[in-house]
């Protein structure tokens, strides 16, 4: 998917609808939940203390929609409350709401108690205003933390650069100092500077050594591959159509199937050439919070970057990279209908629409509206029969309903059609064979997971597949073993594949292996029922029989065993272990990660 990799829109397919409840305080109205088919409505209570604590479980739950309501309703009981005040300050920022966030920045800032971010955000007004010099002033401070210092001294070099002074806007940007990630940056907006003075070959230089800093990149895989982007406007600009070329080969190398860049690419084979986007300041100053924004959207960086990416859509509105990243982030946080909102807005000439179709139609899904979000797929197929992404994600969705037999005329149809497959493919006959698999038909199961294998041949998920398979099918033993023990050499602390591996050697008659890698599934996914569930009978097996009691009931208490499961812990508990447990829960019939 679109700067994206497709694991994680995969991973929003076992998503749940957010569910908002709030404590039912005297005077105050509990929010609704998010549903299917609306958005939350709440009733601002008449209780101070009501809509303050209202606000603040809102904000804990994400729901800066209903906790910017609560905070108006709070300030207008208590007009004077500064805590409320910079609480609601963040809020509305993170919200969208913009102009609310900047005039209670000014009343902070006249009160001397404004947050260091109120100086970004008032910058951040001033620009949308092309009022240069008043951004200046903002910006100009004293930052305490590396990240605002980078932040504050890049937006300052466009509104430099808005103010026509281009060499000053570069010297700003090139006295930036600070750790070694600030490096990709500072030469990636250098470089797109430069490229708005006019400054092809000086763009060249400077996008040259972004595009070097691959260890960087890997860290802020987005802002890299807008580096690519850029790089190649630069060559093509300064008339270097090969380099051009080059840069686009190299974005799709990177990423087949990325639209954006097959649009990219399109356009300088045909010699219709490329256009810098960055045509404005205001829309470079955007591509700063654009940058920062996905780079911290991880390891509770989120609302910081949900912060960021609304300020970037306040710079660039009609931007569709920024609304397709702060799309991506409220399906992070489980906003669907949200999400939903923005996707829609993508018009369909753009090359982000089939992207932006898709995750409606994986929110549908996800909301319980199957109907919808079928129809939506079926549509994106019949249009381009040969994009892989679709393909993939209709599949999975079916496979998400169990409905595994109609997937496989999903996955059959685009594999008839290659006439030569790739490395990438290998998820496709993976995933076939995964729908093979459960619908019964071994033979054709066996033949698409060595065709993936053949394609990819390292591919934890296939070899940790195919080899537990072969072991719970009582043949080639061996083989299937290592093929497990390779998928755990590549991935040791997928807790899944461990559990493959520790179950696999259950079913070889080996407890006491079986225990030890069991005991270290659970360890790495101490939440999933089913590991818990193996590593109570290798107990039993083991004649730990006290400890696969407790390994039983642990399982029980977590959520969500099947009832098949629930149904075979509880006669084990009851009447001893007599068979053996359920299969092995793989991979794709687990909840992913969010990545």
């Amino acid at each position: 998917m679109t700067q994206q990799n497709f694991a994680t829109a995969l991973a929003r397919l076992a998503k749940t609808s957010a569910a908002l409840a709030l404590l039912g305080a005297a005077s105050m109205t509990a929010v609704q939940a998010e549903t299917k088919s609306e958005e939350p409505q709440i009733e601002v209570g008449r209780s101070l203390s009501g809509n303050y604590l209202a606000a603040r479980i809102a904000n804990t739950d994400k729901d800066t929609e209903s906790a910017s309501q609560f905070f108006r309703g709070a300030m207008a009981l208590d007009p004077d409350n500064v805590e409320l005040k910079q609480r609601a300050f963040q809020t509305f920022i993170a919200n969208g709401n913009f102009d609310e966030g900047v005039s209670l920045g000014k009343q902070l800032t006249q009160a001397n108690m404004a947050p260091e971010m109120a100086s970004i955000i008032l910058a951040v007004d001033r620009i949308r205003a092309k009022e240069w010099t008043a951004a200046e002033r903002e910006l100009s401070k004293d930052w305490r933390s590396a990240l605002d210092r980078l932040l504050a001294g890049l937006v300052l070099g466009w509104a430099q650069a808005g103010d026509n002074r281009p060499e000053e806007a570069l010297a700003t940007v090139d006295a930036l100092t600070g750790p070694a990630w600030f490096d990709l940056f500072v030469d990636y907006h250098g470089g797109l500077i430069a490229l708005h003075s006019g400054d092809s070959n000086g763009a060249i230089q400077r996008l040259t050594k972004a595009f070097d800093n691959r260890a960087a990149g890997r860290a802020a895989t987005v802002t890299y591959m807008r580096v690519v982007q850029a790089l190649a406007v630069a060559h093509w600009k300064a008339g270097n159509r090969e380099k051009a070329k080059e840069m686009a080969d190299h974005a799709i190398a990177a990423q087949p199937q990325n639209p954006v860049f097959e649009e990219m690419h399109a356009r300088v084979v045909s010699g219709q050439g490329l256009n810098n986007p960055f045509t404005s300041a205001q829309r470079g100053a955007a591509e700063v919070f654009l940058n920062l924004g996905t780079a911290i959207n991880r390891d509770g960086g989120e609302d910081f970057a949900r912060v960021y990416l609304q300020l970037a859509n306040v710079l660039a509105s009609k931007d569709e990279t920024i609304m397709i990243q702060l799309a991506d982030l409220y399906d992070q946080q489980n906003l669907m209908l949200r999400a939903n909102a923005l996707f829609a807005k993508i018009p369909p000439e753009s090359p982000y629409f089939r992207t932006a179709q898709l995750e409606v139609a994986i929110n549908l899904d996800a909301l319980d509206r199957f109907d919808e979000a079928q129809s939506i797929l079926d549509s994106l197929i019949k249009t381009a029969p040969d994009d892989l992404t679709t393909h993939l994600a209709y599949g999975a969705v079916l496979a998400r309903h169990e409905k595994f037999a109609e997937a496989i005329p999903v996955y059959t149809s685009l594999i008839e059609r290659l006439e030569q497959p790739e490395r990438y493919h290998w998820s496709l006959f993976y995933r076939q064979g995964i729908a093979y698999e459960r619908t019964k038909q071994w033979e054709k199961a066996e033949v698409a997971f060595n065709k993936a294998l053949e394609l990819y041949p390292d591919e934890p998920n296939v070899l940790n597949y195919l080899g537990y398979s072969w072991i719970d099918m009582g043949i080639n033993l061996e083989k299937g073993l290592e093929l497990v023990q390779r998928a755990v050499d590549i991935r040791p602390n997928d807790g899944y594949i461990v559990d493959s591996l520790g179950w696999a050697y259950y079913r070889l008659g080996d407890y006491d292996k079986a225990v030890e890698h069991l005991e270290r599934a659970v360890s790495l996914r101490p939440g999933d029922p089913t590991i818990n569930d193996h590593l109570g009978d290798a107990y039993w097996m083991a004649d730990r029989k006290l400890e696969a009691t407790f390994q039983w009931r642990q399982a029980l208490a977590l959520e969500p065993p099947s009832e098949e499961e629930a149904k075979a812990i509880l006669d084990k508990l009851e009447n001893g272990f007599k068979e053996p447990s359920p299969r092995l829960a793989k991979p794709e019939e687990t909840k992913p990660d969010n990545g």
